[in-house]
């Protein structure tokens, strides 16, 4: 396809998507300066967060790479929000007070850190940590924004949580890459808890030839808390992250990829293709990702290393600080934190392979069946392969195959591991299934 191909049909998928799917934030940007320009575009959700990602970010590099960093202050429409309502207030003055608002509409202003306002209204050491960013600033060529986007004072569903905040800031870029705003093609999405190294936005750049057909990135990571039993619960659950990880590469799966929201880049044609974030108060990133796998690659950069802050909390459901938390639970009772046996990624393994030849042995399933063990037979079962085979009963080799991997994706992929697990292969302590495992983390 050539360029201009190219450039006519994402404009044509990002105009969809606008106008029948994005939200209505996305409205109020219909006066956005056009002369603000920027190369990049990060979306970081905020919700009772304090100001240091904004002070790292002010004195980093990235701050010097042209960037939008796009900021959703947010709160769920509950009484745990609206009781620390107080600190969405607080970080938006802090953010305002780090520039000059060049813009404002409705619920969105844009702060250019060029140009610092000194704060007297603050406490001592507030201060001296803005002096000490104004001086960092005068030795930079500071060229980069904030936009605050306010919802707080119009709190999210609960229901709704991260999932819709990481959509407004994510819907937000895609419009402002549509008027030239943007120029990258590139959505960064990453959390408060991110330290992002100054190659963050570099790696991006339309002259690496590992994003080839990349719909998405993933960044390496690691986990860090000064506090030892927070710092090794977080340890024991990014172990688990990367040993089901390997487990899927070991066993061939292409959705063998990190589905965390702070390490995560899109391509925005892929994004409006899959119609945006899922608005969920947990997994979204997981959903995203998997739309986003049959779109195209998810590679991983292992030259860009995040640091996340360790850290426990129940602000949502699910996902790293629940985790976290249950493991410090466990581990003050003396219980081994347990997951999944390493014979499932063998089962899955074997399972991925014998995919190859289903085609050939639609018409009689149960054959095909027959030559899997029969914890697989009745996983398989279980998640509804014969419903599948039945549905493509007419389908061409090329097509039945492709809807095989698109119908195998991330989340039955994960039900056939549940279904393992119920079925026999019990979870077992960590460090014995990461020693017992056929692949290496």
């Amino acid at each position: 396809m050539s360029k201009n191909m190219a450039d006519l049909q994402q404009h044509k998928t990002s105009a969809k998507y606008l106008t029948h799917y994005a939200e209505p934030e996305v409205l109020s940007l219909a006066t956005f300066p056009k002369e603000s320009v920027y190369q990049h575009v990060i979306v970081i959700p905020a919700f009772q967060e304090s100001t240091q990602f904004i002070e790292r970010f002010i004195t980093s590099g990235l701050v010097e790479q042209q960037c939008l960093v796009i900021v959703v202050i947010n709160q769920p429409d509950n009484d745990f929000g609206r009781q620390h309502q107080q600190d969405q207030i607080d970080l938006a003055q802090y953010i305002a007070n780090q520039g000059q608002e060049t813009w404002q509409q409705d619920n969105l202003r844009l702060i250019e850190l060029s140009t610092a306002k000194e704060s007297n209204a603050k406490e001592n050491s507030a201060e001296q940590r803005n002096a000490e960013q104004n001086s960092a600033k005068q030795t930079k060529n500071v060229n980069s924004s904030i936009l605050i986007v306010d919802r707080y004072s119009k709190s999210i569903p609960t229901e709704q949580g991260v999932g819709l905040a990481r959509k407004i800031g994510a819907d937000l870029a895609i419009k402002l890459a549509a008027t030239g705003n943007i120029v990258s093609s590139w959505v960064h999405s990453t959390d408060a808890d991110a330290h992002l190294p100054d190659n963050y936005l570099s790696a991006h750049n339309s002259d690496n030839s590992a994003l080839k057909n990349a719909a998405a990135t993933c960044c390496n990571f690691f986990h860090y808390s000064d506090t030892a039993s927070i710092h090794q619960a977080n340890q024991r659950y990014e172990n688990a992250l990367r040993y089901y990880v390997a487990g899927l590469t070991y066993a061939k799966s292409p959705y063998a990829y990190f589905t965390i929201g702070s390490i995560l880049s899109f391509d925005m044609l892929a994004y409006c293709q899959a119609r945006g974030f899922p608005k969920r108060s947990a997994g979204e990133d997981f959903y995203l990702l998997n739309k986003l796998a049959k779109l195209g690659r998810v590679t991983y950069l292992d030259n860009v290393v995040i640091k996340l802050d360790a850290r426990p909390s129940q602000r949502v459901p699910f996902g790293t600080g629940p985790a976290v938390q249950h493991i410090m639970q466990l581990e003050s009772q003396g219980i081994d934190f347990a997951y999944y046996h390493p014979e499932i990624f063998t089962e899955l393994k074997t399972v991925l392979k014998a995919f190859e030849i289903l085609w050939k042995n639609k018409q009689h399933p149960q054959a095909w069946l027959a030559e899997l063990s029969q914890i697989s037979q009745q996983a398989l079962t279980h998640v509804g392969l014969l419903s599948f085979i039945t549905k493509q009963s007419t389908a061409k080799q090329e097509q039945f195959e492709k809807q095989l991997i698109v119908w195998f994706d991330s989340f039955k992929t994960l039900k056939f591991i549940h279904a393992l697990r119920d079925l026999g292969l019990e979870n077992m302590p960590l460090e014995k299934a990461i020693e017992r495992a056929a692949f290496n983390l």
